[in-house]
């Protein structure tokens, strides 16, 4: 555990907007100096990582520790690209991936540490003895990206400083965006593409959504959300329960959003561009462009490195190559499920993924019946603009009453089930 003055939480707090400014000045310092420029990113990144509450030196070694052997690694790939055999480059890739996989496990997921830590009891791991490291589940998939793509030999000219800068960039290690390793080398190693009146103007615009989504929005909205205490829950109503999701809907899109918001914002006065992670996404008329839209960085992940993978690797086999769209849904709901599991350990986050997946494939097949469809008059319906209004609130309700598997446990979706079921 870190402990002093240089201990401050981000975005809200003036120490660390002050160490944000001096970053973006010495970043601009060494802007012809692209060397320079990603080695003072590096220790500034470093720094601000050893200022987060519960993060500290023993977080930063292991963070580096992880990366020096995913880079060595990424390089054994990319050097053995054209001389190594396929099998032997497959089973370097598999040992890399799963040694961040395993680090991931570890430090998400008490029973993973319950096999390895003293200080059990009868009903399990110690909560005492359960040890998080803060940005893991973001740092552990941009890892996982280096690695699939130096197999694919896709990295653009890798070196150690610029995979860890990549690796630790402070605006995004908490929470993301998990943007791609090419986008941001190709920053770092050359001078800023922008003026820095314009990083300033864009930067700073960002950061006043960001702070008054986070901090206003977000806040107004969180006395109104769904209790999470089981003598409360017993006694809701279904307008209560409904109302609370949507609070929570929108309690979760503005502090998310807000932090993205400030991420960019951030890393924009740095002279780095980040991707976006939101995009209207309730404005959106089915869950399939909704989710394109929220969490975009972590959905394209999945898509390209669960998704894509299973349906490539099964649509080979005759009952697969005859049923496309089954293996389409199957590929869908198990990347769902492995995003739940991705956000959680508990049995109610592998039922959110489960829900989300099976609801994107009933809308596959439904997008396909419907395409059969020979009425002219159900054609334009389909097409007009009050289908669109009625799938856009459809999608939100969807997404909103889906978050009862995400904030509720097991027996507290049961408790608040049994309350709504002596309603009727």
């Amino acid at each position: 555990m870190n402990s002093g003055w240089w201990n401050f939480s981000f975005y809200n707090s003036l120490p660390f907007w002050l160490s944000v400014l001096v970053i973006a000045v010495l970043s601009r310092l060494f802007d012809s100096s692209p060397r320079g420029k990603r080695l003072a990113l590096g220790l500034a990144s470093a720094l601000m990582l050893l200022a987060i509450p519960g993060f500290g030196p023993r977080g930063l070694g292991l963070l580096l520790a992880l990366s020096l052997l995913t880079y060595a690694v990424g390089r054994a790939l990319i050097r053995n690209a054209a001389a190594a055999s396929a099998l032997r480059r497959k089973l370097i890739a598999a040992a890399g991936i799963t040694a961040v996989l395993a680090f991931l496990a570890f430090f998400k997921y008490r029973f993973v540490q319950g096999l390895f830590l003293s200080g059990q009891t009868s009903g399990g791991t110690d909560p005492g003895m359960f040890v998080r490291l803060i940005g893991v589940s973001y740092f552990s998939f941009r890892m996982i990206h280096f690695l699939v793509e130096s197999f694919r030999n896709k990295i653009e000219g890798s070196d150690l400083l610029t995979y860890m800068d990549y690796i630790i960039f402070f605006p995004a290690f908490i929470s993301g965006p998990i943007n791609r390793y090419n986008p941001f080398a190709s920053q770092v190693r050359s001078p800023a593409r922008t003026r820095p009146a314009a990083d300033i103007r864009a930067g700073g615009e960002r950061i006043v959504h960001g702070l008054f989504k986070k901090f206003v929005l977000a806040q107004l909205l969180y006395p109104h959300i769904l209790s999470t205490q089981p003598e409360i829950l017993a006694g809701m109503r279904p307008l209560g329960v409904a109302l609370g999701l949507y609070a929570y809907a929108f309690y979760f899109y503005f502090d998310f959003a807000g932090y993205t918001d400030l991420a960019l914002g951030c890393a924009r006065l740095i002279g780095i561009e980040l991707p976006e992670n939101f995009n209207s996404p309730f404005l959106k008329r089915n869950i399939r462009e909704l989710w394109a839209s929220w969490h975009m960085s972590l959905t394209s992940w999945l898509v390209d490195y669960i998704y894509w993978p299973i349906v490539r690797k099964f649509r080979g086999l005759d009952f697969f190559r005859r049923h496309p769209v089954f293996l389409s849904n199957l590929g869908m709901i198990i990347t769902f499920i492995s995003c739940g599991m991705w956000h959680g350990e508990t049995a109610n986050f592998i039922l959110w993924g489960a829900y989300h997946g099976i609801g994107i494939a009933a809308l596959t097949i439904y997008q396909r019946e419907k395409r059969k469809v020979r009425s002219g008059f159900l054609q334009k319906y389909f097409r007009s603009k009050i289908s669109s209004a009625f799938g856009t609130c459809l999608t939100f309700n969807f997404f909103a009453f889906g978050l009862a598997f995400f904030v509720l446990d097991l027996e507290k979706v049961r408790i608040l089930a049994r309350a709504l079921a002596s309603r009727f």
